[in-house]
């Protein structure tokens, strides 16, 4: 008799499981008509999260060079920094407001570039010159390679505009910096 009560218990377990893990014609029919737009959306938010994490670290790192600076030229750089990047800003927030993801701007500096920015809080002089310049140019490639890669994964007009426009000033930029340090 306990046999009995076992074996039917096992065997309602048993369909039990067989039908929480089946798939259900529901099931498959949402998975066939989820748009694969969603996914490109969510790499679309991404990329707009990276650019402008990125863009207002720059901007912040830019306006601590303006004060502590020392050489006339990390100041000019950094005024030249600050007035791009703010520009960049500013139309990034348009192109995410055309798009529908403002949403993903975010409104402060994560934990690791509000680190990043007390580290060159701390550095004064000529070493905060040099570890500025070279923050600027090496975070300037790495910008370019990430939005190289975005534009052959963005869908969006407005954001391949946007990176459009942006490559073509870094490249600007990354060449002037190569210019000046073949000339020094």
């Amino acid at each position: 008799m306990l046999n009995d009560k076992l074996l039917t218990l096992a065997c309602g377990l048993l369909f039990l499981l067989m039908i929480a893990c089946g798939d259900s014609p529901s099931t498959d029919q949402a998975k066939t008509t989820t748009p694969p737009v969603v996914k490109e959306m969510s790499r679309s938010a991404a990329f707009i999260d990276y650019a402008a994490s990125t863009t207002m670290l720059q901007s912040e790192l830019a306006r601590l060079a303006t004060e502590r600076a020392q050489s006339e030229e990390v100041k000019a750089l950094s005024a030249e920094m600050l007035a791009f990047y703010g520009d960049a800003m500013k139309q990034l927030q348009q192109v995410a407001k055309a798009e529908g993801l403002h949403t993903s701007l975010p409104d402060s500096l994560g934990s690791a570039d509000r680190a990043t920015l007390e580290e060159f809080g701390k550095l004064t002089g000529a070493e905060f010159d040099e570890h500025y310049q070279a923050y600027v140019y090496a975070s300037q490639r790495s910008q370019l390679d990430h939005y190289r890669e975005m534009l052959l994964k963005a869908e969006e007009e407005e954001i391949r505009n946007w990176v459009n426009e942006m490559q073509l000033q870094l490249r600007a930029r990354l060449q002037l910096a190569a210019q000046y340090d073949s000339v020094r």
